[in-house]
């Protein structure tokens, strides 16, 4: 036990000494910067919030169909147990997993199955899309001109990660390597990442990164979360082609597509690819999983970058027709509600009303 929490105190130390330093990180409160959220009124931008981050990112893996989207049913707290115990004790879980298998599956890129590449969503999603969280999270707080924003920014993007992870691991209790290179690895250093604003500014302005998340609204008959997920858009101009170009949408699916730019600074995109379904546990022992997967055709309509209206379609999937229209698209002088609509897979349809507080209203 005294050496537990020898190791216990040692590394949460450390975490307090990261967070610590972001405090002396160029904290100015006047800076306007905005690369990820410049104060946008219409589409997806105008919903940016710490609340509508923590209901897209922290609960993202509940769009997983074995997962209960009800709040009052989640094991936080043993969740949250199992994430500490595995953040705080990493080199144990990775001794019992294998050094080597930790290394090619979750850090370096040399494996590609389903099974094996758990490295894939950590760059993606938990680097660079963690990453653009931490940076928008920076910017929102500077614009509405909070103390230390980048140490606020960091904090409240730390609490959203042990979130995420204490709801992955659910009732799970054990060896978890995967959630010890989320924190540890990719977490950490896409927040570090993004505090360079050279790494932003290449990301905002040459591959057009955005947050185009669901619209998450709270089910009124369940205290459930529904239309929730995190998902993010690049595109890349094609050289000589001042109007097309190439895209990437991704979160818990991969579609390339093309993307049409209008004279008004509106586009219209097409993406194709393959959504995660469901994930399937491969090792009961370590937590390890694989992921199966399913076409996914998807249209979007953005106004400078900041997304008007989507429409998802996969005939695999629970939802099968997903529709969000987001605020400022549908006529109103100064109240223009975002609206979406979910078809299920046996027809049945949910829809919601979404504000800027950050989440809306469900109806199941």
């Amino acid at each position: 036990m005294p050496e537990n929490i020898h190791k216990a105190t040692k590394y949460t130390l450390f975490f307090i000494g990261l967070v610590l330093l972001t405090v002396f990180n160029t904290n100015d409160c006047n800076a306007q910067y905005g690369y990820f959220y410049s104060g946008k009124d219409y589409g997806s931008e105008s919903l940016y919030n710490p609340i509508y981050f923590t209901l897209n990112s922290g609960f993202d893996i509940i769009q997983y169909e074995q997962y209960d989207r009800r709040l009052n049913k989640m094991s936080y707290a043993r969740g949250f147990s199992n994430v500490v115990k595995n953040c705080f004790d990493p080199f144990g879980p990775i001794k019992r997993y294998g050094t080597w298998n930790f290394l090619k599956r979750e850090i370096l890129p040399l494996t590609f199955s389903t099974q094996e590449a758990q490295w894939v969503p950590n760059y993606l999603l938990h680097l660079v899309g963690g990453g653009m969280t931490y940076a928008a999270l920076a910017d929102w707080y500077t614009l509405k001109k909070f103390p230390y924003p980048k140490t606020a920014a960091f904090v409240n993007k730390i609490f959203i990660d042990f979130l995420c992870e204490s709801v992955e691991n659910g009732s799970y209790s054990g060896d978890d390597v995967g959630v010890i290179s989320d924190m540890w690895v990719f977490n950490l250093g896409g927040a570090f990442l993004f505090m360079s604003k050279d790494v932003q500014k290449f990301f905002s302005k040459t591959l057009n990164l955005t947050d185009w998340s669901y619209q998450p609204s709270i089910g009124l008959s369940d205290f459930s979360i529904q239309n929730n997920g995190q998902y993010f858009m690049m595109k890349w101009q094609v050289p000589f082609l001042d109007r097309i170009s190439l895209t990437y949408f991704f979160g818990m699916c991969g579609m390339g597509g093309l993307s049409y730019k209008f004279n008004d600074g509106k586009s219209l995109s097409l993406s194709v690819g393959f959504r995660s379904k469901e994930r399937v546990i491969d090792n009961p022992h370590t937590n390890m999983y694989k992921i199966n997967m399913y076409w996914d055709f998807a249209m979007f309509y953005d106004r400078n970058n900041s997304l008007m209206a989507s429409v998802f379609y996969s005939v695999f999937t629970e939802n099968k027709l997903n529709i969000n229209i987001y605020p400022g698209l549908l006529p109103g002088n100064k109240f223009s509600p975002g609206i979406w609509a979910v078809m299920k897979r046996d027809n049945r349809w949910i829809f919601g009303i979404s504000t800027r507080l950050g989440f809306g209203i469900g109806f199941n």
